[in-house]
């Protein structure tokens, strides 16, 4: 098999700009993982196949930096994005397609023979977007599932059939939000989403956010953040919720663990299992989930089979080739990917963080800005319209708190919808 019928990219290397709380101090920082996956679209594959195989790894001038066998995930070329399948026509896969370069990592073996012998693979910063731009077939057809295209007769939606939104209770200076400060942000939420998402349990946060959703007939979706402390956790939710689940729909736990090499696939599906086991104990019958990047749950389908369904954060604007007004389509195809690796392929998939940042540095074609945003979250409106509740928006007002890296473009504090500020951080807008 040749070269040229191999296009390849490094897996679970961009950060989908969702910074949440961890340990004391409540921050963390994402770091970049020491284990990778890289996907292979082989013309000769027909279904998902995970193999070792030896990789050539190159910067951005397209010199070898480092040889290392991988795990290597061979998808069909008709899963490739149409972007990708054009450019490689008149490229050879050693030429750069990356906006930024990663450096081998240390502690990489030495390469091993294989039958396809070495792989050259970009170094790229960028999310893949892995599923194709037709529609898929037979069961993968997103109208049998809650991806519908299908637009309401009216065009009304009611407030169970709204967009979800994520949500951190952090001021700019760090500090936590007060009951205050939460009720006027919920207050201004209201009636605009359905679900509200929530990543922790510090700062008080799940008693105050219950209450506020409560007031505002909103739904909750509660989130564990260190499975290492998921009992203390899990025992705030059950404190806060103190037996009155209607507010709560989903409860997950962590965020792209699995992605930022912070846990395993087998470690994340057992805290899972352990932490249906507490809240079903708690009196919670509702979904209790893993988050995680698109690209991770296509490496390691199995996460969606442990999930009460399958939850996936998605950004086109880390794709780099995407342009603002085909974040729809986009988004409609990177679930359809994921539909065709998982087991179940009537399982429903959520979408848990998706957007587009208003200010920070370009990616590709992707370019930050409040125009941008307004174009990209239009369609993914138009796309989902049928479906509303399927899709969680990223993020309700711009997280100030975070710091700007250029892993993730500077854009970490922009992902605010219409460039949003809670009003606790208003007094850092210049006027």
């Amino acid at each position: 098999m040749s070269f040229m019928t191999w296009f390849i990219y490094a897996l679970a290397l961009a950060p989908n700009s969702a910074g949440q709380p961890a340990g004391e101090n409540g921050r963390i920082r994402r770091d970049v993982p020491h284990d990778l996956d890289v996907i292979v679209y082989d013309a000769e594959v027909t279904s998902a196949t995970r193999v070792r195989e030896a990789v050539e790894w190159v910067d951005e001038a397209g010199k070898l930096v480092g040889i290392a066998t991988e795990d290597v995930l061979l998808l069909p070329t008709s899963l490739a994005p149409r972007a990708l399948l054009n450019e490689t026509e008149a490229k050879d896969v050693t030429t750069p397609q990356c906006t930024k370069t990663l450096l081998l990592p240390p502690n990489k073996g030495p390469s091993s023979e294989n039958r396809h012998d070495r792989i050259s693979a970009p170094a790229r910063l960028n999310e893949l977007m892995t599923a194709s731009n037709t529609a898929s077939s037979g069961t993968t057809e997103a109208t049998e599932h809650t991806e519908t295209l299908s637009a309401s007769s009216d065009g009304k939606k009611a407030a169970s059939r709204r967009f979800g939104v994520s949500y951190t209770p952090y001021r700019a200076d760090q500090g936590c939000k007060s009951q205050g400060d939460i009720d006027n942000d919920f207050k201004r939420m209201a009636g605009s989403y359905s679900i509200i998402r929530i990543y922790g349990t510090d700062c008080n946060q799940v008693s105050m956010v219950y209450s506020a959703a409560k007031a505002h007939g909103m739904k909750l979706f509660l989130g564990i953040w260190n499975p290492s402390s998921l009992q203390e956790e899990a025992n705030k939710i059950i404190a806060a919720v103190n037996g009155n689940w209607d507010v709560v729909d989903t409860v997950s736990i962590g965020n792209e663990l699995v992605n930022n090499g912070k846990a395993s696939p087998p470690e994340l599906m057992s805290f899972i299992s352990q932490a249906r086991s507490v809240l079903r104990a708690a009196g919670y019958d509702g979904p209790v989930v893993a988050v995680d990047t698109f690209t991770a749950v296509l490496a390691h389908p199995k996460l969606c089979d442990e999930s009460d369904y399958c939850a996936i954060n998605a950004h086109a604007f880390f794709d780099g080739s995407v342009l603002p007004s085909q974040s729809g389509r986009w988004l409609y195809n990177t679930i359809s990917g994921v539909r065709s690796a998982i087991s179940d392929r009537n399982k429903k998939i959520v979408v848990t963080e998706t957007g587009w940042p208003t200010k920070g540095a370009s990616n590709g074609v992707a370019v930050p800005s409040l125009e941008n945003q307004k174009i990209a979250l239009q369609s993914i409106e138009e796309q989902f319209r049928g479906s509303p509740e399927s899709i969680i928006l990223f993020s309700a007002f711009n997280d100030l708190w975070k710091k700007k890296e250029m892993e993730t473009f500077n854009a970490d504090q922009f992902w605010g919808i219409e460039g949003a500020i809670s009003a606790c951080d208003e007094y850092l807008v210049e006027a």
